[in-house]
């Protein structure tokens, strides 16, 4: 009897393993993320951190991160406060990667409709790059009295040096001066390298330039600079990198210029020399009148021996002028190839839709008094090639509309030409380099061609 009943049981057992599957048991639940809050950030960054978007953080100070990788999560939203910034030092990296759905957006802590230019510092990526200054390295500007400081030091010897990464990110109402030529941008950029990425940003109303490249070979790429205070792209003491896509709007009232380009004021021959190469660009200034601010607005200026090889690019709307060459050591570059203007659209520069404008030589003063001798400008042909060459047909640059009727609408811009634009006409055009940056395809003049990278993803808050 026992015998059967064992049987019995090892019978039902098998039956149950040969039949219907017993149902596996429930997932655990998935793994829940806090809420969130507000975090208020003023210690320095000394290891890998995260800040997760279900966070907003908020800089109290000056906030390093002094070694160690911040990674910041897509969708995070930093708010600056008064007297802040976020530096990234040469010892650490950003890794900022957010997407055209959920972008990281760096900007003021104060309310919404209360925000202004200069609220609070930016952000800063300090590399190992070469710069062309003595010593080959510096301190970066935005800081007082910190020569001995080793968190605000840039430059050396590594042009691939990696500061990391900064994509699909906005950056708004930041920058401001301490003194004169002391000055924090939207974003400032020391020494970075080639591994460095830079893509998809945005600088929005910043108190002083929306990008400063000082030196180092960093690429950049989708940069879009709207209605910043003074400058556009400046860049200066060596900056090398390649730019393309990149699309600078002036403001109406106090922005200055699309691009202020600089070498080495004290050695205006120091090597490198500050020549980028830039592939499709929108320079937009305002429309305004001349003048009628007391501060130019000009769009590309290049002095104390920087250049520049623009290709595929749109010079338009500026107040004063297009182009200003100053100085000997920056005009001479246009012998050796490290200042070339191809495929250009101007229009409408000082209201001339006939020709190219261009700055006068010597510099003289309203009462025609001379100022500057040694200013030997692009004008200046006993000496370097007459402007007529630089700006030539002959590079296949143009004076013609280039249709781009709302990309001075500061707050829904345009940045697309009309359908009819002679910048979309692939033969005005050149093809960019297949040196595995370019994207080749781009064979239109301007930042924009048939599709609009910059929808989705950026904003154009007035306060």
């Amino acid at each position: 009897m026992k015998r059967f009943a064992l049987g019995l049981t090892l019978g039902m057992a098998l039956l149950a393993g040969c039949g219907d599957p017993v149902d596996p048991p429930p997932p655990p639940p998935p793994e829940e993320k806090p809420t969130g809050g507000n975090v208020d950030v003023s210690a320095n960054i000394t290891q890998d951190t995260t800040w997760t978007a279900n966070n907003v953080y908020t800089l109290k100070n000056y906030v390093f991160v002094e070694s160690g990788t911040l990674t910041i999560e897509p969708g995070t939203k930093i708010l600056g406060g008064e007297t802040s910034a976020l530096i990234i030092t040469r010892n650490a990296k950003l890794n900022a990667v957010g997407t055209a759905e959920k972008p990281i957006v760096f900007t003021s802590a104060q309310a919404e409709g209360e925000r202004f230019p200069g609220d609070w510092g930016g952000v800063v990526l300090l590399g190992k790059a070469r710069i062309n200054v003595s010593g080959g390295q510096n301190t970066v500007e935005g800081f007082f009295s910190t020569s001995g400081d080793e968190r605000t030091k840039y430059g050396g010897e590594d042009d691939t040096h990696d500061c990391g990464k900064l994509k699909y990110a906005r950056i708004e109402f930041a920058g401001f001066e301490l003194a004169e030529d002391n000055e924090l941008n939207g974003l400032t950029v020391g020494a970075c390298g080639t591994k460095t990425e830079i893509d998809y940003v945005q600088v929005h109303k910043g108190a002083d330039d929306g990008v400063e490249m000082f030196g180092g070979t960093a690429n950049l790429k989708h940069i879009l600079i709207s209605q910043p205070d003074d400058d556009g792209l400046d860049y200066d003491l060596g900056y090398t990198g390649k730019v393309q896509f990149l699309i600078v709007q002036q403001n109406s009232t106090v922005g200055n210029r699309a691009i202020e380009a600089s070498g080495n004021k004290s050695s205006n021959t120091a090597t490198p020399r500050s020549v980028p190469e830039i592939w499709n660009a929108s320079f937009l200034g305002s429309n305004r009148p001349a003048a009628t601010t007391g501060v130019k607005q000009e769009g590309l200026v290049f002095n104390t021996g920087a250049g520049v090889k623009l290709n595929n690019a749109i010079v338009a709307y500026f107040a004063d002028r297009a182009v200003d060459v100053d100085g000997a050591a920056s005009a001479q570059l246009s012998e050796t190839g490290g200042l070339s203007f191809k495929n250009i659209i101007f229009w409408d520069n000082k209201d001339d839709t006939k020709s190219i404008g261009y700055s006068a030589n010597p510099v003289k003063d309203a009462s025609g008094a001379t100022t500057n001798e040694d200013a030997t400008r692009l004008s200046d042909g006993s000496i370097y090639k007459e402007p007529e060459q630089i700006l030539a047909a002959g590079n296949n640059n143009l004076v013609v509309d280039p249709k781009l009727d709302a990309a001075m609408d500061v707050k829904a811009p345009n940045f697309k030409p009309a359908a009819e634009s002679p910048a979309l006409i692939a033969t005005s055009a050149a093809t960019p380099p297949a040196d595995g940056f370019f994207d080749t395809s781009a064979t239109f003049i301007g930042a924009v061609g048939g599709q609009d990278w910059t929808a989705g993803w950026t904003a154009y808050p007035e306060k």
